[in-house]
């Protein structure tokens, strides 16, 4: 059982709960563990304050209570060493959190951490930049770069709700993408380790936390209609479904991809803006232990023993 844990915590995260996660405090210390904050002011300052703390082996694990972001922080931090990290879901989308199955009741997501197990997350590197869930770029990415935070944290989801309209609005530019040296011509396209895309939706059931691969969603087509479509079929779960996706809408495993060298265009990480490509992408960026739930521990077991078998 872990004793001792560090507590990363981004008051700004989307519609922040703070109940919750003094609830879960407070039950981990009802369980004699012990648990300190790391203050940090920036993303870049706590990944360094984690790296310092796994270097000096002054906690059991760290907690990143937040949103994908926060966790993004912390996971660079922890990356390469033996520091498993945890997580208190408090942002808008929680990925991860639903990637993982992670429960939302306090004694459990407190069990969890307490004696949870850990397997190895795989990153990827964005412009050198780790990145742990995915990374998009075209028609959400400037969803992104319009989102209001202060909004956000107010209306969570609701506030994505203008910045989408805006952007549905406006024409829509192709860019360049490369993939493993496979070329096309997008107007969105999303390099994703999750399964998952918002938490909401089933976007690459082939993808998968600890790959050692990327799946690439490429949307072709930029008139208004076809990206309607494509918003339709990711709310409907068709982009997961080889017989059901749009004309244009390209599924594949990639390990490195280069996007926007000619065609500038906007891109985000794990939910947070990134800027404006070229942006280089590659799937084989830092690994971290992650405290999961068992049963999700059950599941990878048996997707990889489904896997085998079909492979075989």
């Amino acid at each position: 059982m872990r004793r001792r844990f560090a507590l990363v915590f981004n008051s700004t995260a989307g519609v922040a709960i703070p109940r919750l996660l003094d609830g879960v405090i407070g039950r981990l210390r009802h369980s004699k563990a012990e648990v300190f904050q790391v203050p940090a002011r920036s993303s870049a300052e706590a990944s360094e304050r984690v790296a310092d703390l796994a270097r000096r082996g002054a906690c059991d694990a760290v907690i990143a209570a937040g949103g994908d972001g926060t966790f993004r922080a912390v996971a660079t931090g922890a990356a390469g060493t033996i520091l498993p990290v945890g997580l208190v879901p408090l942002g808008t989308g929680n990925v991860l959190a639903a990637e993982i199955g992670l429960p939302k009741g306090v004694r459990a997501l407190a069990d969890v951490l307490l004696t949870g197990e850990q397997i190895e997350t795989h990153g990827g590197l964005a412009n050198g930049q780790p990145f742990f869930l995915m990374l998009g770029a075209g028609f959400d990415a400037r969803v992104v770069a319009k989102l209001n935070y202060r909004t956000k944290r107010v209306f969570g989801r609701g506030a994505y709700v203008y910045p989408v309209i805006r952007t549905f609005a406006e024409a829509h530019p192709v860019f360049d993408v490369e993939l493993d040296g496979r070329k096309f011509e997008a107007s969105w396209i999303i390099l994703s380790f999750a399964t998952r895309y918002g938490s909401l939706f089933t976007l690459a059931p082939d993808a998968g936390l600890g790959r050692d691969t990327l799946i690439a969603v490429v949307m072709e087509a930029g008139s208004r209609r076809a990206i309607g479509a494509n918003l339709l079929s990711l709310a409907l779960g068709w982009l997961a479904r080889p017989d059901a996706r749009p004309k244009g809408v390209h599924v594949l495993p990639v390990k490195a991809a280069t996007i926007g060298r000619r065609e500038p265009t906007h891109f985000q990480v794990d939910g947070d803006e990134g800027g404006m490509s070229p942006v280089d992408v590659r799937a084989d960026g830092p690994r971290v232990r992650l405290i999961v739930p068992p049963r999700y521990v059950a599941d990878l077991t048996n997707c990889h023993a489904n896997r085998v078998a079909y492979e075989v």
